[in-house]
């Protein structure tokens, strides 16, 4: 192994003298132990110049590396932010639609519940108009008959249809308020509640059908109350 000198060393080599000097052997050879020293140097020196540029090197990889995540988690999380700010913005919008249809679905259900109460009004009044029309016509056969004092038959026949007319809607009322839905029974007129030939001989006296009259009174206000009960079922 190279003796490694240092510079005391050189400082301190003294050689011994001769006649002519110093000895040249002594001379040659702390020469090339200086010589072998200083190429020792060189070469470590250039290795750990090597060394250094390779860890340089590393370095800067590293910096590179670095750099790179570093952009990356930068636009990591650009990209994250922009996630959340647009699905804050699309919740809002959605929030905004819903209620925006919300108020529409409330404003076509106030719409409609008006519209259907308005049919129910409707719808009553024509009721209304009806009983009215038919009580209005009631008085009518009443003022004819009370016109009529000739025919003592026709007379007794035609009370008794009003008599049973009337019963009927007694009967009728009395049923429609036990059962709750407001519907009234239809008028049936059979061989037990009037006598043919009683009626036979008030309508040939007055010169009407009161059969045909109110059965067409009667499927009117059936299909009016029908009518009315799926308003009534719509709206609830």
């Amino acid at each position: 192994m190279v003796e490694i000198l240092t510079s005391l060393d050189v400082v301190n080599q003294s050689f011994k003298k001769s006649l002519r000097g110093y000895d040249v052997v002594e001379v040659d050879e702390f020469l090339d132990a200086i010589a072998e020293t200083l190429q020792y140097y060189a070469q470590e020196t250039k290795d750990l110049r090597n060394a250094l540029s390779e860890k340089e090197a590393s370095l800067n990889e590293y910096e590179k590396m670095k750099n790179v995540l570093q952009e990356a988690l930068i636009l990591a999380q650009k990209s994250a932010d922009e996630r959340v700010r647009s699905a804050k913005e699309q919740a809002k919008k959605i929030i905004a639609d819903a209620e925006k249809k919300a108020e529409i679905t409330c404003a076509e259900a106030a719409g409609e519940a008006g519209r259907l109460r308005e049919g129910v009004y409707q719808i009553k009044n024509i009721r209304t108009l009806y009983e009215q029309e038919v009580r209005e016509l009631v008085a009518k056969y009443e003022e004819i008959i009370d016109n009529i004092d000739s025919d003592s038959n026709m007379k007794e026949a035609v009370d008794s249809v009003l008599e049973v007319y009337e019963e009927e809607k007694a009967r009728d009322k009395e049923a429609s308020s036990e059962s709750g839905d407001g519907q009234e029974l239809e008028l049936e007129f059979t061989e037990e509640t009037i006598d043919k030939e009683e009626l036979a001989a008030a309508y040939d006296m007055l010169g009407v059908n009161p059969d045909e009259i109110l059965k067409e009174e009667f499927e009117e206000e059936e299909s009016l109350e029908e009518q009315e009960e799926e308003i009534l079922e719509e709206e609830n």
